[in-house]
């Protein structure tokens, strides 16, 4: 009996261990997705050719990373002017907390 408990133990240890990660990999695909669906459209029409591959500006602020855009946060905006667009950006920086 004692084995079976312990056994169990470790089993449910080893799942609740695992869990974590399967749910930060979940998180970060729907930020990718995010990104890509609705996100990224928005920049590729206010701030192309700069901040995209062959760029002037892309090697300092590339604007197909997701992780770049998370890191300037509201910054955008001094380009993105339309409230619906600032508003899904909102949605997808809200994504990261």
């Amino acid at each position: 009996m004692q084995r079976l408990v312990a056994t169990l133990t470790l089993l449910v240890g080893a799942i609740t261990a695992a869990h974590p990660v399967h749910h930060q990999q979940a998180c970060a695909q729907k930020k990718t997705s995010e990104f890509e669906a609705n996100v990224r459209p928005i920049l590729d029409q206010h701030c192309q050719p700069c901040h995209f591959a062959g760029g002037r500006m892309y090697d300092k602020l590339p604007f197909d990373r997701p992780e770049t855009i998370i890191r300037l946060g509201e910054k955008l905006f001094t380009r993105i002017r339309n409230e619906n667009e600032r508003a899904v950006i909102r949605r997808f920086l809200a994504l990261r907390k």
